[in-house]
């Protein structure tokens, strides 16, 4: 095991989760040699730019670490994402965004104005929109090394017949693909669990070492992927 105590991983959970959901992820980040900060935030409760300046005071918080990761899993990515664009910390390391809707999403976009799914998942669940209310698109790249870990099965069709293309069950593939992504991997796992399997652990905790994933594919170019306009 390599001495990264020093480093310190935040992970963000996704919209409507709670850091129950990083708990996989936490033990491996740890058992890896990093110190960990789970954070748990109220992500339907405020747009995603005010939870980002949540992140930045929480990254402000930290002391006696020589650099500070992130992992997100779905929206949790973009949280991060929208703070590492914009006012990313001196000490930043590497960014892992794990089925995150880099482009939007679909579903939020069908789902929108349904007065149910505005009560549910509040101003961030706006935000997540493909649409022109959705602010995924405008989040601007990370400046940091970053990589993307998609779900999907590899094939013309994915988890859910009703989203286009490959996915997850909830997120497409290609609204996963952002400019700049120093690798990508995509893994046969459904949306709500692909941050707790092992292999997507593994490839989590390999990239945050070494800037890519075991398995992924090295100075990709992400066909098609969102970009900040």
């Amino acid at each position: 095991m390599e001495d990264n105590s020093r480093e310190i991983v935040i992970l963000l959970h996704g919209i409507g989760r709670t850091p129950f959901d990083m708990l996989a992820m936490a033990i491996g980040a740890k058992n890896a040699g990093f110190r960990v900060r789970n954070w748990g935030y109220r992500s339907r409760r405020k747009p995603i730019l005010e939870l980002a300046s949540e992140l930045e005071e929480e990254v402000q918080r930290l002391s006696s670490v020589s650099t500070i990761h992130f992992v997100g899993h779905s929206m949790g990515g973009l949280v991060a994402r929208a703070l590492l664009a914009t006012r990313p910390p001196d000490n930043v390391g590497r960014l892992v965004m794990i089925g995150t809707p880099n482009a939007g999403s679909c579903v939020a976009e069908f789902l929108g104005e349904w007065w149910l799914y505005k009560k549910l998942m509040g101003p961030a669940g706006q935000d997540l929109r493909s649409g022109p209310r959705g602010i995924a698109r405008t989040l601007g790249i990370p400046q940091c090394e970053f990589g993307i870990i998609a779900g999907g099965t590899g094939k013309r069709w994915g988890m859910n017949p009703f989203i286009p293309g490959d996915n997850d069950a909830t997120v497409a593939v290609a609204e996963t693909y952002l400019d700049g992504a120093l690798d990508f991997l995509l893994l046969p796992y459904p949306h709500p669990f692909i941050q707790s399997f092992p292999r997507t652990i593994r490839n989590t905790i390999h990239f945050l070492r070494h800037g890519h994933f075991l398995e992924g594919r090295r100075g990709c170019t992400c066909h098609g992927s969102a970009s900040a306009s």
